[in-house]
């Protein structure tokens, strides 16, 4: 399709057929995913596609049953992390060619400034002195305020996370199929079954399936854009 066309065609699907998903789609899509800007290309994500039947109705159960769960051919599970940075980071130093004109702000760039907004310790040191530090910078020159806490760092890589899911989505209508992004789930369940620790977040789970004829529950509604478009 062309992109006007999938954008206006994606519709979050409440049921679907009974009609097979090839698993070639679902890869697809998730690499169509990957490819998703984010936040310094750390890539704080994660993707569990639950295939196992045990799984998959334990995952269904944790979205509280609901029809787009349970009448879905396939179920993404989308996995925000802020323990995996350091991990990608030297990932990224080790394939940035060492003769690129860029390369030492590149450098200084992820060993000294990421490390500095990313870094967490279980006192929360680091967090103090982003505390402190940040606000002061900020008194003579436009500067970073965020991330400080870890509250903070979640959002950050939520944020990311959240556009690969909308990659994955418009792959799968792309495709000629349908899913929904939900976000009805007990998440302690889920990363309990993913075997998740705590500093991973459930984003959320996005069905897969074909439309069945009573999966869209009425009319695609959109308040006024004069209401939420502001030119300034």
């Amino acid at each position: 399709m062309e992109f006007g066309t999938v954008v206006e065609t994606r519709r979050s699907i409440r049921k679907y057929t009974d009609d097979p998903v090839p698993e070639s789609v679902i890869e697809k899509a998730l690499e169509h995913a990957l490819l998703a800007p984010n936040s310094s290309n750390l890539q704080p994500w994660e993707f569990y596609w639950v295939d196992s039947p045990d799984k998959k109705g334990q995952l269904v159960d944790a979205c509280l049953f609901q029809g787009a769960a349970k009448t879905a051919k396939h179920l993404v599970v989308a996995v925000s992390r802020i323990d995996t940075w350091e991990k990608h980071r030297d990932q990224i130093l080790e394939n940035t060619p060492k003769d690129n004109a860029a390369w030492p702000r590149i450098k200084n760039y992820y060993t000294k400034i990421i490390p500095f907004f990313y870094r967490q310790d279980p006192l929360g040191i680091n967090s103090l002195i982003r505390r402190v530090l940040l606000p002061l910078t900020a008194i003579k020159k436009p500067s970073m305020r965020k991330p400080v806490t870890r509250s903070d760092l979640f959002e950050v890589v939520t944020k990311t996370t959240a556009l690969a899911c909308q990659n994955f989505m418009l792959s799968i209508v792309d495709q000629g199929f349908s899913c929904c992004p939900m976000e009805g789930f007990d998440e302690k369940r889920v990363k309990k079954l993913l075997n998740l620790n705590n500093k991973s977040h459930v984003v959320m789970i996005i069905s897969v399936g074909k439309e069945h004829p009573e999966g869209i529950w009425g009319p695609q509604f959109r308040v006024n854009k004069d209401q939420i478009i502001h030119k300034v």
